[in-house]
């Protein structure tokens, strides 16, 4: 008796077989760069380890100068850059999809900007210690994260009126931040500073409260990640198949209000990683055959593999030469953000 060779129509299984190799490639190459980014951010700094000192640093702790430079002031500041990139990158992703929009971004939601004009308020009219400042960013995050619902409700939470919502809110915080600058008697440029998106002087204490953030709002992600393949359908179909459609547009935007206050209230607005990692996931897991991965469920951690690849490499780079990382991801999203357009209009 004959056995079927493979359970796929002729002439599928080989552009399935591609497809999965690429996914195994990308992350491959994600974690790859994330490694070895990883370790040339704890190498380098104002005094050099070899890397044989970096790992003697963490196999036999000690009281020498490499294991408190590599232990208490690199390693956080290499994880928070692995947390914010992947939160970014998975938080991107959802917003795109509950808002059927491929230009969208965790700063469409307004939450980026609410969260920045929290804390640039305390930074120039109060003394607030540092750390309090991210409590302070992330309730900002998501009241205006939840004044950006409370606008889309009477329109059921429309994509489209969810997307102006979030625009008109990003709109109207950004200038009161400029109002906040340019009417504070305190020294503005450490305000400047942070709000073009920083890692620099973060310790344990920031990782500590960023990292349980993320790693909750990645974790929902993932487990919440299959009822966004129904949200990409019009709404009229979903209710036809008894999806409530609402209720997981509100529950999925939440998640991604999470993410993206607490990444904002910690290393500041760093652009551009939300937008670009899910189009690099979509256009590295796309062939020939127009086979792409539309599962979410596979979508979601790759995105967030990419956006952490991202930041941890544009980090490290940006400490070499003493710059915000937001810059760097500006300077390097800029120009693929217009390529993307245009492969869009082609």
């Amino acid at each position: 008796m004959s056995h079927p060779t493979s359970t796929l129509p002729k002439g599928m299984s080989h552009p399935l077989r591609m497809f999965r190799r690429r996914q195994f490639l990308v992350v491959t190459v994600c974690f790859a760069l994330i490694f070895f980014s990883g370790l040339a951010s704890l190498m380098t700094g104002e005094v050099y380890f070899s890397a044989s000192q970096v790992a003697t640093a963490f196999l036999q702790p000690s009281d020498s100068l490499s294991t408190f430079l590599v232990i208490e002031l690199r390693l956080p500041r290499f994880l928070i850059a692995l947390f914010v990139g992947a939160t970014l990158g998975m938080a991107g992703n959802i917003v795109q999809s509950i808002t059927r929009n491929p230009l969208g971004s965790p700063d469409l939601m307004g939450v980026s900007a609410g969260a920045s004009f929290a804390i640039v308020v305390c930074m120039a009219w109060s003394t607030l210690p540092p750390l309090a400042l991210l409590s302070v960013g992330t309730i900002g995050g998501f009241s205006a994260g939840f004044v950006t619902f409370l606008i889309a409700w009477k329109t059921r939470l429309d994509p489209l009126h969810l997307t102006l919502s979030g625009m008109c809110i990003s709109l109207f915080f950004n200038a009161a931040i400029v109002v906040v600058l340019i009417t504070a008697k305190a020294d503005a440029n450490g305000i400047y500073f942070w709000l073009t998106g920083s890692l620099m002087d973060r310790t344990w204490q920031h990782a500590v409260l960023l990292i349980p953030f993320a790693f909750i709002g990645l974790l929902l992600g993932v487990v919440f990640s299959k009822p966004l393949n129904l949200l990409m359908l019009e709404d009229i179909t979903c209710e036809s198949l008894g999806f409530p459609v609402h209720v997981w547009r509100v529950t999925l935007g939440f998640i991604a209000v999470v993410l993206t206050a607490a990444t904002v209230s910690v290393a500041g607005p760093i652009s551009f990683v939300g937008l670009i990692a899910p189009h690099i996931t979509r256009l590295t897991l796309h062939n020939k055959r127009h086979i792409q991965c539309v599962d979410h469920r596979q979508r979601l951690p790759i995105s967030a593999l990419i956006g952490a690849a991202l930041v941890c490499v544009a980090d490290t780079l940006a400490k070499l030469h003493n710059v915000p990382v937001g810059i760097l991801c500006v300077l390097v999203g800029g120009p693929l953000f217009v390529y993307l357009i245009k492969k869009k209009v082609e």
